[in-house]
């Protein structure tokens, strides 16, 4: 039986968005959330859905953070273990950090530079724990003497890391980041302790530094976290943590997730993945119900990867074909329409970033509805005027609808997809992300989207199109697996370029040359319907995440579930 409250008419429709619904600072509850899908892992080297990201801020630190604030500042990290921002010097090639006296882990332990070290040199063994960004790799490491991990190369073996006493820490990079303090956002260098340290198993039992930590974790059902009796407010500059408790539920259908959602029975949904075509419409005539829904534009692509190692796609005639048979509307409206669907585009970078371009490579004729002459004469060029058979690999959901439009458009000009849907819960780390998963089911194409890693154009484009960040053992977003010389040559030229109208210019030959490969077809920059319960409060969509910033929130009542265990 549901303990909903009486629904009363919510703040309005987008109030989430640039401002906080319902401000307060009671502490006090139990904070419900609901996911279809369980978290990728709780090690914070090996996390890297977003929405996850956003759990980890609940129950990690790390040297920088991006502020609870919902306006542009939300978008400029912050210090939170650290005292203050990144000391660069070397023409941005050293970054020193100080860290905050007084910081323990939940098991009492303090915190040192030498912790958030080991959790660098973690990021490392990439045999052991993959899954999550690896960008530090090619930043600190030596290609002469490659470094593996401290599983295999011991603790000692990174040289370019330093902790000159154990507040301090020093990254020498092989090449200027002037983003790096972006990098230090990140869950992966949350400290880990090496006496706790299991390797592939840490995510059973991670210490946390954050005011929350792990009360029980039953896969696919249920992860409960209560407060970390050792996190000190007066040290944590970012996190309010108002409720008690913070309770998940995992593994429902997405619509009987939505049913239950508005229901009143959870608070938020933690995926973010929004509200589904049902769940839409019941909104539409009830004006209670779309009073709490958010529908921001966020920094969300949208998009089908074209795998140019798995024939047909490996002739850029046949990806050319595809990206002109598209029926754009088609595809927009499987998304949900204009409204919650997201808004159409042909380029990659989204509008927010300054190089956004208005980009259209390959034109789908009059209305978007896809120009099948031009799809036909690349099929001709291919050798292939009758067209082929060919795999679709998706999940359920709205990316199993884009799936069945994207068949639909293709077919006209005879190109005949199989629909091959792979499990939701492992879908980034061993599904789309699995090099190998593509290859074992002839997937040709892949639908999929991506959110930056951090706001800025080489957090946002880099991941997807750099080859160097390939990742064979899995979690791998460069899902194409495109390995130009001249993108990794352009995306290191604007690395080491100071002028911002310069380094503008140079990511936009960068985004014009993948889209030249025709590996990627964009469909939409997301606009996704979320839903806000009556119960939380400090509701905001975060701007350098997209989604709910759940460490931000509280409730108004202290009504729980009368079973606090897992």
């Amino acid at each position: 039986m549901s303990d909903a409250p009486k629904l009363q008419e919510g703040a309005g429709w987008n109030a989430g968005v640039g401002a906080r619904v319902a401000p307060s600072d009671r502490r006090g509850g139990t904070l419900r959330l609901v996911s279809s899908a369980d978290v990728d892992s709780l090690d914070p080297a090996r996390t890297y859905y977003v929405w996850v990201w956003l759990l980890q801020r609940l129950l990690n630190r790390t040297l920088m953070a991006y502020p609870t604030d919902p306006g542009p500042a939300g978008l400029v990290p912050v210090p939170d273990l650290a005292e203050g921002p990144g000391v660069a010097s070397d023409g941005n090639r050293t970054w020193t950090y100080r860290l905050r006296e007084g910081v323990l882990f939940d098991d009492g332990t303090p915190v040192t530079s030498a912790d958030v070290r080991y959790a660098v040199q973690r990021i490392f063994a990439q045999d052991v724990l993959p899954g999550g960004p690896t960008y530090l790799v090619p930043l600190l490491d030596d290609p002469d003497r490659p470094y593996t991990g401290p599983y295999r190369d011991g603790v000692d073996g990174l040289p370019s890391v330093l902790t000159p006493d154990p507040r301090t820490i020093v990254f020498r990079l092989r090449s200027p980041f002037s983003d790096f303090d972006h990098l230090m956002a990140q869950p992966c260098v949350s400290p880990v302790p090496r006496h706790a340290d299991t390797g592939a198993r840490y995510g059973e039992d991670p210490r946390c530094t954050g005011p929350y930590r792990v009360a029980g974790h039953r896969p696919g059902s249920r992860l409960l976290l209560e407060r970390n009796p050792h996190w000190d407010r007066a040290t944590d500059p970012v996190r309010p943590a108002l409720p008690d408790r913070v309770d998940v539920t995992i593994g429902l259908n997405p619509d009987d997730m939505d049913e239950r959602l508005t229901a009143g029975e959870f608070d938020i949904n933690l995926e973010g993945r929004g509200l589904q075509h049902a769940a839409q419409h019941r909104l539409a005539g009830d004006p209670v119900l779309r009073s709490r829904t958010d529908n921001p534009r966020t920094s969300f692509l949208h998009f089908v990867s074209l795998q140019p190692h798995i024939p047909p796609f490996d002739n850029v005639h046949v990806r050319r074909a595809v990206h002109h048979a598209a029926d754009k509307v088609l595809l927009q409206e499987a998304r949900g329409g204009p409204v919650t669907g997201g808004d159409l585009t042909t380029a990659l970078f989204p509008p927010g970033l300054p190089s956004h371009q208005d980009l259209d490579r390959y034109p789908t004729g009059p209305g978007l509805r896809g120009d099948l002459d031009a799809a036909r004469a690349e099929l001709r060029a291919a050798g292939l005027p009758d067209g082929f058979d060919a795999v679709i690999g998706t999940q359920r959901g709205k990316f199993r609808l884009v799936a069945d439009a994207v068949v639909e458009s293709v077919a006209r000009v005879g190109i005949r997809l199989t629909v091959k849907e792979l499990d939701v819960a492992t879908y980034f780390s061993q599904g789309a992300g699995s090099p190998e998963t593509i290859r074992k089911h002839g997937l040709g194409m892949i639908v999929t989207d991506w959110g930056a890693d951090f706001p800025t154009e080489y957090g946002f484009l880099a991941p997807l199109v750099d080859g160097r960040l390939i990742r064979p053992g899995g979690g791998n977003w460069n899902i194409a697996e495109l390995d130009d010389p001249e993108v990794n040559r352009l995306i290191d030229t604007v690395l080491h370029t100071a002028d911002p109208a310069t380094r503008t210019d140079l990511w936009r030959e960068v985004e014009r040359r993948v889209m030249d490969h025709a590996v990627i077809l964009p469909l939409v920059h997301d606009k996704t319907l979320h839903y806000r319960g009556p119960r939380a409060t400090n509701v905001f969509v975060h701007p350098a995440f997209g989604l709910y910033d759940i460490q931000a929130m509280g409730v108004t009542e202290t009504a729980d579930r009368e079973n606090d265990t897992v």
